[in-house]
């Protein structure tokens, strides 16, 4: 069973990507955020970089959340994506570090190998995220070795942990700003 302290932190990034705020997540939820992502870097839909973006949230969906839709209505609710976590193997928790990568890849829009402040500023806004100094806490607690930027591999395993982590002092916690 996943703890209150799981639970927390899942309920609280399913509601981040609830566009619709219908109560359940659905693929065009991603395609949404996918589409502020890249229209914030200032991308058009006919930029290869755009597709990109929004490929890689629809492998988001097909990657996490298609299994979650127990009852195949293309929707996901709560529940049932706290039992799919719930059934996650640590191998999946692994995997999944790949298909993180390549949600990194979308916010490194420089190409630098590391996502700035202003990247991934981007990435909480595209999620509703208003509030500026939860933005910079969360920035500042994810930048592990404090070098004004967050890694490839830093994101891949932040994200993961987030997702995973039962330790309330893992800074994965803070991946999607104030908690």
């Amino acid at each position: 069973m996943l703890s209150p302290f799981v639970q927390r932190k899942l309920a609280l990034a399913f509601y981040k990507y609830d566009q619709e705020k219908n109560g359940l997540l659905e693929k065009e939820d991603l395609q949404l955020i996918a589409k502020r992502i890249a229209e914030s870097f200032g991308l058009k839909k006919e930029d290869s970089k755009y597709q990109e973006i929004l490929d890689t949230y629809a492998k988001v969906w097909d990657h996490y959340l298609s299994s979650a839709d127990t009852d195949g209505d293309g929707k996901v609710s709560l529940i049932e994506f706290f039992e799919v976590r719930e059934k996650m193997q640590p191998s999946q928790i692994e995997e999944n570090q790949e298909v993180n990568k390549l949600m990194f890849d979308c916010l490194d829009i420089d190409g630098s190998g590391t996502i700035s402040f202003k990247e991934y500023e981007i990435l909480l806004k595209a999620l509703g995220e208003t509030n500026e100094e939860s933005i910079k806490l969360g920035f500042e607690n994810m930048d592990l070795d404090k070098n004004g930027s967050i890694s490839r591999d830093e994101y891949a395993k932040m994200r993961s942990g987030y997702f995973s982590s039962d330790d309330p002092e893992d800074a994965s916690k803070w991946f999607y700003g104030s908690f």
